[in-house]
């Protein structure tokens, strides 16, 4: 490993590590608790595979997907706590809502399915193809999730400067440069991801100093949305039903 790489190794163990504590020390965790959870977990991680590096190299791969495999219920359970955050209380949201969402969900998975079977990898049947398919597939789920829930939360309350608002679009800057570099590895193999390997762990860098941010500045409370937000969104919901009824009765 080039020096460059240990550095940001070094530099995300301590931002994880830190960003831990202020969750600890500000007792956001009890707000929190599934990021906080995944924060302590991350901050592990890293820290096993610093030393599996420079002490057991040949152990690296089994260790690095092995906690993959381990993180991914971990970052479903940030995606449900921010899907709660943004969407509670359910009563007061417009009629149809979380249907389009369950919708805009269904859509994301087919087209995760559409793209993993029209584009294979690089050498389909192969173990290690298998993986990084997989890998490229939670990526667009993850990233999709996140993009839909950042786009709508403003309609329910949720400001910018908020820190739910914060894990999300920290997530999503995350999981963008995932995707990206997921995706080339499920094209032209497991080189593609070495020669990409710093420009991943930069991302997540971005990710970290966007969460500390957010958590070492003071929080914002919800606000409950204005009569013309949910006005706006009814508007959006009724149009995207007529559209669908439309589309129906032309079959």
């Amino acid at each position: 490993m080039d020096r460059f790489s240990w550095s940001v190794w070094i530099i995300n163990a301590l931002l994880q590590w830190t960003l831990f504590a202020r969750l600890l020390k500000k007792n956001c965790w009890q707000q929190h608790p599934a990021f906080a959870i995944y924060i302590a977990f991350c901050a592990c991680k890293t820290s096993l595979l610093i030393w599996v590096t420079q002490f057991e190299r040949p152990l690296y791969f089994s260790v690095n997907w092995g906690c993959r495999i381990i993180g991914l219920p971990l970052l479903i359970a940030v995606l449900v706590e921010i899907f709660a955050a943004v969407f509670r209380p359910y009563s007061t949201l417009p009629k149809g809502t979380l249907r389009w969402f369950r919708i805009a969900y269904t859509l994301l998975i087919i087209l995760t399915a559409v793209v993993a079977l029209t584009f294979p990898g690089a050498t389909p049947g192969d173990v290690t193809n298998t993986i990084m398919v997989l890998n490229r597939s939670a990526s667009i789920v993850f990233c999709g999730a996140f993009a839909f829930t950042a786009l709508f939360s403003s309609y329910f309350g949720i400001p910018w400067q908020q820190r739910t608002y914060g894990i999300g679009v920290g997530f999503l800057l995350f999981m963008s440069v995932d995707l990206f570099i997921s995706s080339l590895v499920a094209m032209y193999g497991f080189r593609a991801g070495l020669a990409m390997n710093n420009v991943s762990m930069l991302g997540y860098t971005l990710a970290l100093f966007t969460w500390l941010i957010y958590f070492f500045r003071t929080d914002v409370p919800f606000r409950t949305p204005t009569l013309d937000e949910l006005k706006r969104l009814q508007k959006a919901l009724d149009y995207s039903e007529r559209k669908a009824e439309s589309f129906r009765d032309t079959l």
